[in-house]
């Protein structure tokens, strides 16, 4: 029978445990429950003000007294707290003083704050703390401005953040281009950088010139791309996110990158939009040519089939995901698209199906695809019209060793019974390949 240890040697040993120790764990906590502690004893009341990772969340309430309330905490917090500061985060709704926001942004500033991010929903909070541009210890800054109150960043002339290795831009209005490359600029060890939803006031060019760069994602809005270009200059990136394809796009040194993931939004016809999407859609994939992974998603037309958007060989690639809806069948669309990658060994596909009635060749596809696909998967299956192309599939892949469904079990009343038949149904098609596995996940 095993030892049981018992609560006063558990309660000692963690007692004999550093003060420096003891704060940084009970930092990971709830922050209301570690101030809890200060209750235990004399010496947790001390440790409770050392913590070096502060969480600071009000969860947007609505009521004017439960921000008043929030607002008090922090104070109090703040005021009896004395060791370094690590890890500020704030997320405060509309009810929160702006000025004593800013307040305590520069106290974690002035604590040497490592890792600062901001969730802000304040009516009136028009401007950051200067200090924020000018912090030397400052590894990591994360700005998210709400949905309903997105508030611009004003960058102010001097800036120097010569530790900055991650910056995360989400809902913020950025002014023009002067500001954008001087923000940039001044990050001279940037490694990841992620402009979410921000909103562009004016017309302008969103260059990105950072030669430490190593992730990089940029998600505005669909109607932001519509006149703006990106222009990227990164020759240590690795990985990149585009949401929606913009009016221009232009690349340099790009040769490093590995993985991408492309929305292109709705690629339906559209005569007055298509030259220069057509353009900017062939250029960014010529940028990522040298990835090794890819995911593209978007509402697809006929604009694939009919060649109008074109795709560049991407000759490294073996890995891809295609997440869409097709507006021709399946088998016109993944001819074109697979026709792009001739050294594809992995493909994942959530896409839309309908029974093709015409006979089904496999000389449309490429003939590399059969000779080199190992894995492929599908997700969201439903069932009877997905069969009739996983069937096309196992027939032609020669070499798969690997083939997997994750099932839309959604409004089925006997889910357990339904992916019993289904993997049964999966089991009886006929696979060109006697090494593949088949897996309902």
């Amino acid at each position: 029978m095993a030892k049981q240890v018992k609560v006063s040697e558990v309660a000692d040993s963690i007692s004999s445990l550093p003060d420096e120790v003891l704060s940084h764990i009970i930092s990971f906590l709830p922050l209301k429950q570690a101030v809890c502690t200060s209750i235990l004893s004399k010496r947790w009341s001390k440790i409770s003000t050392l913590m070096s990772n502060l969480n600071l969340e009000d969860c947007f309430t609505r009521r004017k007294s439960d921000c008043h309330n929030f607002m008090n905490f922090v104070d109090r917090i703040l005021f009896y707290h004395t060791g370094v500061v690590e890890k500020f985060r704030i997320r405060c709704g509309g009810f929160v003083d702006s000025y004593r926001l800013a307040g305590w942004i520069r106290y974690a500033l002035q604590n040497d704050v490592r890792e600062l991010d901001l969730s802000v929903a304040c009516k009136v909070f028009n401007m950051l703390p200067v200090g924020v541009f000018t912090c030397k210890t400052l590894v990591a800054l994360r700005l998210h401005g709400h949905k309903r109150c997105m508030f611009d960043l004003k960058v102010p002339v001097k800036i120097c953040l010569p530790s900055l290795k991650i910056l995360h831009l989400s809902g913020v209005g950025l002014l023009d281009d002067d500001s954008i490359n001087r923000l940039f600029s001044s990050c001279s060890l940037l490694e990841e950088l992620v402009a979410d939803r921000c909103i562009l006031k004016t017309r302008c060019r969103f260059k990105i010139s950072i030669p430490t760069l190593k992730r990089l994602t940029i998600a505005f809005h669909e109607r932001a791309f519509k006149d703006y270009e990106i222009v990227i200059d990164a020759p240590s990136l690795v990985y990149f996110k585009c949401r929606q394809i913009p009016k221009g796009f232009f690349h340099k040194n790009l040769n490093s990158l590995v993985e991408a993931d492309i929305e292109f939004g709705t690629v339906l016809e559209s005569d007055n939009t298509f030259p220069s999407y057509n353009t900017a859609a062939t250029d960014l994939f010529k940028g990522i040519s040298n990835v090794k992974s890819l995911r593209i998603c978007g509402l697809f037309g006929k604009v694939f089939p009919q060649g109008r958007i074109v795709i560049p060989e991407l000759p490294k690639l073996t890995y891809l995901s295609i997440d869409g809806r097709f507006f021709v069948g399946w088998e016109s669309m993944l001819p074109v698209l697979l026709a792009s990658f001739p050294c594809l060994e992995s493909l994942v596909l959530k896409v839309n199906t309908e029974i093709v009635k015409e006979l089904l060749s496999s000389q449309r596809f490429p003939s590399c695809l059969w000779s080199q696909l190992k894995t492929l998967k599908i997700l969201s299956f439903q069932g009877r019209k997905e069969m009739q192309m996983v069937g096309f599939f196992l027939k032609n892949a020669e070499v798969l060793e690997n083939f997997s469904v994750e099932p839309r079990e959604r409004k089925r009343p006997n889910p357990a019974k339904w992916r019993s038949k289904i993997t049964k149904k999966l089991l009886k098609l006929p696979k060109a390949s006697k090494n593949c596995k088949v897996l309902v996940v």
